[in-house]
């Protein structure tokens, strides 16, 4: 029996190393749907399909979504004066008191003001 058991491995053995491009790919593959089915499980499960507005059926929301960044452009070509470095300084105010209001990751950092998404709304 155990002659029989050590024959048929040995003849796995060979044919694998013959053929290891196949067996390769294989568990590649198998690897690649493991992962898939599990990242798909974690983004059904964690409800973070709810955030997720390329999903088809959510054509309005994505139209009533406005961005609220505004570009500013600096003169790079003249000199510096006192009002630029005054208006650069105020502006990296704003954006560090912008970010020390962010606190641990959490459901209160996900809301539509924190993430700079507003939605209109016709009356």
């Amino acid at each position: 029996m155990r002659e029989k058991i050590k024959k048929s491995v040995r003849r796995m053995r060979e044919k694998m190393r013959k053929r290891r491009l196949v067996v390769a790919l294989g568990l590649a593959i198998f690897a690649s749907l493991v992962l898939t089915a599990v990242s798909l499980t974690i983004y059904k499960v964690g409800d973070y399909y709810r955030y997720d507005l390329s999903r088809p059926g959510y054509e309005s929301e994505r139209s009533n979504v406005v961005s609220t960044t505004t570009t500013i452009t600096y003169d790079t070509s003249s000199a510096f004066s006192k009002e630029d470095i005054d208006s650069s300084i105020s502006e990296f105010d704003g954006h560090t008191q912008n970010i020390s209001k962010y606190n641990t990751f959490g459901d209160s950092s996900l809301s539509d003001e924190d993430l700079q998404l507003t939605t209109t709304t016709s009356q």
